[in-house]
């Protein structure tokens, strides 16, 4: 069977179910409250009802509702799934080498554009040092806008006597200087007091690696400050998510909470009253699913987070990093985190999304170890890495170094 329900007195207990039941690839497609034995209204076990499919191709029917047979539903979904994957077969083959003529074409366009666009930037103002024009361009390689790569060149322009500007490194060094004050950054977390433990949520779209980034935040706290920590999860869409948290909580010895429901943050909040700081993983959740959204907002005004810590991956385009930094600003993330620093095609992306952006930088993470590939944001590094360029700067790239603290 496809599709089947499971009840725990907690959500870790209901969870285990489905994990003996569908292995670690299950897919959780409905979670909520529920009470069982009432009498006339009162008393009752209240329960953690959880609905889940092998195969994610049933959907839960909502409470009251007339359910939908799961088993025909997922046939005739594989079925057409199959007859289109034919067609697009035989018909991708009789295309494939037009496809590679064609991209070959894109690419040989692209790149004539590119030789087009900086020609006609030249011949605007043809007064401007070769110096300056190096560096518009290493800016716009570095994955810096237009807009702001401009602005920046025209600052360093008015600031540097005409003299200086000949001087590449001068010309380099107020360049940073300009990016540097762009950037805003947070520092590390602080703990807020001795006495309770301070709460951290990390939110963002899917994929952005949230998860690691939290075991790495836990790891420096447990094992290199020597604090208390507590860990919390309301990441259960897939049961593999939360092994892989449990994972980290066991290597690191600290205790980790299941939360599904407000009721439930509320009491794991509670268990880890004795913790210094208590870090809360959340579901990915895309920047256009508003009732999702609004589900993560509810779960986050319940925890009263001290800091909500937005994780967006560098290697998104510019008007991604945007949009998801304006919902999630929305619901109360005040801080960000840019990962996959390592993976980068260009800095520039940082500048580009943090430059107006309300909530400040916080760290950035550099690889996948755990708990060494991550440290404090700092504005005077990452203009140095954007303003010396894509390429070059990759080995610039920290690790291991400048671990979170606070």
């Amino acid at each position: 069977m496809n599709l089947k329900t499971f009840e725990g007195k907690t959500t870790a207990e209901a969870l285990a179910k489905v994990k003996r039941h569908f292995g670690v690839d299950a897919v959780i497609l409905h979670t909520r409250s529920v009470t069982r034995g009432q009498f006339l209204g009162y008393g009752g076990e209240r329960l953690i009802e959880i609905t889940a499919s092998k195969d994610g191709f049933s959907l839960p029917a909502k409470p009251g509702a007339a359910s939908v047979p799961a088993r025909p539903r997922a046939r005739r979904m594989v079925d057409a799934t199959t007859k289109e994957m034919r067609e697009a077969t035989r018909s991708a083959r009789s295309v494939d080498a037009g496809v590679v003529a064609l991209a070959d074409e894109i690419d040989s366009l692209k790149s004539t554009m590119a030789e087009l666009v900086a020609e006609t930037r030249r011949a605007r103002d043809p007064s401007l040092p070769g110096s300056l024009h190096e560096l518009y361009q290493h800016l716009i390689k570095a994955q810096v806008t237009d807009e702001i790569a401009g602005d920046l060149v025209r600052k360093v322009r008015s600031e540097l006597a005409e003299p200086m500007l000949s001087d590449r490194t001068a010309v380099r060094v107020k360049l940073a200087s300009f990016v540097e004050s762009m950037l805003r950054v947070a520092g590390p977390v602080r703990l807020v007091s001795t006495s309770t433990p301070t709460v951290i949520a990390l939110v963002g779209p899917t994929g952005v690696g949230k998860t690691t980034t939290v075991a790495k935040l836990a790891a420096n706290y447990r094992l290199r400050h020597d604090r208390k920590v507590g860990l919390i999860t309301i990441d259960t869409f897939r049961i593999a998510a939360v092994d892989q948290l449990e994972t980290y909580a066991k290597i690191i010895d600290v205790p980790l909470k299941v939360v599904v429901t407000a009721d439930e943050m509320r009491e794991a909040l509670h268990a880890m009253r004795a913790c210094d700081i208590i870090l809360i993983d959340t579901a990915g959740r895309s920047p256009n699913d508003h009732s999702k959204l609004a589900e993560l907002k509810a779960l986050l005004d319940e925890a009263k987070p001290h800091e909500v810590h937005l994780v967006l991956a560098s290697t998104c385009h510019t008007a991604v990093l945007r949009q998801a930094l304006r919902r999630f600003t929305a619901i109360g993330a005040n801080r960000v985190i840019i990962s996959k620093l390592d993976e980068a095609v260009g800095f520039g992306v940082i500048l580009n999304c943090l430059k107006d952006a309300e909530a400040r930088l916080s760290y950035v993470t550099t690889g996948q170890n755990v708990p060494q590939d991550i440290e404090v944001g700092r504005g005077a590094h990452l203009a140095k890495l954007i303003v010396a360029g894509h390429a070059s700067a990759r080995s610039d790239v920290p690790s291991r170094r400048h671990a979170p603290s606070g």
